[in-house]
């Protein structure tokens, strides 16, 4: 019922007109025009544009990281346990604090690394006010965050393999490459997949570090679709076409997982062939 009731109120609005009479909010049906007004919005195509950009690259590295981690902690070299602890501790934090650490940390004007780089004879760079820039400050801040979780479901992966494979491997003289792509990396494709969608799906939601670190700006560079979502629906208090908005994002989060489930399917198959 928690569930459902928010869904089918943001539907009714989807296909609705929202007006205030008397105090109380009144939806009238209005067709798709809500629709057709998101199809035709420049701002609505620029934000799914920065969002999908934003979870290909981010998580795309997010997962190459991850993995190097994780096969470097596998054979557990020495002081293995304070790494794993160190490795974990930006996932630990909230959103909010990193947002501002970071905002800190690339300010043009006081940041440290404006500091560094005048030290060195360089010139400052506009982090987060360059338009060209600010998207990339913004999914180097997600990849410091989220590469603790692609660390651990990995290394949870490596860990789960059944060690007489690698063994056998070894017994016929495979090279260590040779081992890794035709050992690990199959075995390890479950814990991948799903590691990968559920990184994909968060990134979608991504708001609180861009609100916190760039607000969306300069102009709309970084403002991903639940911002814009956001400052449509509550900001400029237009509910009926933030509600649209967060529609389009819930079908581009389906697709993603009906993507991945497909995927894991057909290794399923692959597998048992």
């Amino acid at each position: 019922m928690f569930t459902l009731f928010p869904f089918v109120f943001t539907l009714a609005l989807v296909f609705g007109r929202v007006s205030f009479t008397g105090g109380r909010i009144a939806i009238q049906f209005a067709g798709i025009s809500n629709w057709v007004r998101l199809f035709h919005d420049q701002r609505f195509w620029n934000a799914v544009f920065v969002t999908i950009k934003i979870v290909f690259i981010a998580v795309f590295v997010e997962y190459c990281i991850g993995l190097i981690l994780a096969l470097l902690l596998y054979k557990r070299p020495f002081g293995c346990g304070f790494f794993r602890v160190l490795y974990i501790i930006p996932m630990l934090l909230t959103p909010i604090a990193v947002g501002y650490t970071w905002r800190m940390i690339l300010d043009v004007a006081r940041g440290p690394i404006t500091g560094i780089l005048q030290r060195i004879g360089l010139q400052p760079i506009g982090w987060l006010v360059d338009p060209k820039i600010a998207l990339y400050s913004i999914i180097i801040t997600d990849i410091w965050q989220w590469t603790p979780f692609m660390f651990l479901l990995l290394y949870a992966g490596l860990e789960a393999i059944p060690k007489e494979y690698l063994e056998a491997a070894d017994v016929d003289g495979a090279t260590a490459w040779r081992k890794f792509l035709y050992v690990i990396m199959p075995l390890l494709a479950p814990p991948s997949i799903a590691a990968l969608l559920l990184r994909s799906i968060e990134c979608f939601k991504i708001v609180d570090v861009i609100y916190i670190m760039t607000g969306g700006g300069p102009g709309q560079a970084t403002e991903s679709l639940t911002l814009f979502g956001y400052n449509v629906g509550f900001r400029a208090f237009d509910l009926a076409y933030g509600a649209t908005i967060a529609f389009s994002l819930f079908f581009m989060v389906l697709i993603a997982a009906m993507f991945f489930t497909v995927l894991t399917r057909s290794l399923r198959a692959i597998k048992l062939e």
